[in-house]
């Protein structure tokens, strides 16, 4: 089974946990692109509501938030996560529900996006730094294969609060043997994790560029360790400054472009809350900036290589 089979499943229980929740998308009654409804679609308690939408990408948020209004709670389905951008003005909406208008609007998003599946080189947009910068929208990526089902429960079962959340899932990780899944997150959800003990540096990652974290830690032999970001709004400063002082010595690596990335967030974060304990440069290593064309799509991700160099500079600065 791989992640796309096994999210199926989950969203499957999810509906037929609870008669409020309603999944949104222009092919969703067909199981998706991706197949994430097939299970659904094909149980006739739960085909009624799979609610295919125009081919238009204003319509789902707008109309995922205008049921989240009136007690239900919707789960849209993207056709990737640029769709989100095209559709901005109103996710912007659907997020002021609840920080202007104070009322609650639990929608989930899920959205796939990154290199993978020969789709172009739409990483080089950047989506995840641009859907991080509205306020009140929690914007999630998925980086464990094996908690891939866990996390969509706790975001459609509102872990972390009813805002309208976010949920990105690497195109990478999407086609990946899900392996030995967990039934629920033993930890809370939408927080940053460690994943490795160091103390010669920290790395701080998340995504399609935690697989390429590790390996460049191995490769470099230095004693680093590794944090998965996860959740890149709202960011928990407290305890990602916290592991930035560990070591005193920071890569940040993140697919996508370097320029005004979240990486360059957590870089300002850094300088603001850590910057008496840092003992080198805080490096980022992150996809190439683009235009990138289909062909190019891989670049959208950081070069191995330079990724050992930069955690082998920074733990031996």
């Amino acid at each position: 089974m791989n992640v796309l089979q096994h999210l199926a499943t989950v969203l499957a229980d999810l509906l037929r946990a609870d008669d409020r929740r309603v999944v949104l998308g222009e092919d969703v009654a067909d199981g998706t692109m991706l197949g994430l409804t097939r299970i659904a679609a094909d149980d006739p308690e739960l085909a009624p509501r799979l609610l295919a939408t125009p081919l238009c990408p204003s319509v789902l948020p707008a109309h995922a938030a205008g049921m989240a209004a009136e007690g239900f709670r919707p789960i849209v389905i993207c056709p990737e996560a640029s769709s989100l951008v095209d559709s901005l003005a109103a996710v912007r909406e659907a997020a002021k529900l609840g920080w202007r208008h104070e009322t609650p609007a639990p929608v989930v998003f899920i959205a796939p996006f990154g290199p993978g599946f020969g789709l172009g080189g739409g990483g080089t947009e950047g989506p995840a730094s641009i859907l991080s910068r509205v306020p009140g929208l929690r914007v999630v990526v998925l980086s464990e294969a094996a908690e891939a089902g866990a996390s969509l429960r706790a975001a459609v079962e509102g872990w972390a609060g009813d805002e309208p959340t976010v949920l990105l899932i690497p195109r990478s990780l999407a086609l990946c043997a899900a392996g030995e899944c967990v039934d629920a997150l033993a930890r809370p959800f939408a927080t940053p994790r460690r994943v490795r003990e160091g103390e010669a540096a920290t790395v701080f990652t998340w995504g399609a560029a935690l697989p390429l974290v590790r390996a460049a830690v191995e490769r470099s032999g230095q004693d680093a360790r590794i944090i998965d970001v996860e959740c890149l709004a709202p960011l928990d400063r407290d305890t990602l400054a916290a592991e930035a002082k560990a070591t005193g010595k920071i890569v940040i690596a993140h697919e996508g472009p370097r320029h005004c990335g979240v990486g360059s967030e957590l870089a300002a974060l850094f300088a603001d809350d850590a910057i008496l304990t840092l003992d080198a440069p805080v490096l980022r290593v992150t996809g190439d900036d683009g235009p990138l064309t289909a062909s190019a799509e891989a670049r959208a991700l950081p070069d191995l290589e330079t990724l050992t160099t930069a955690i082998t500079h920074v733990a031996t600065f």
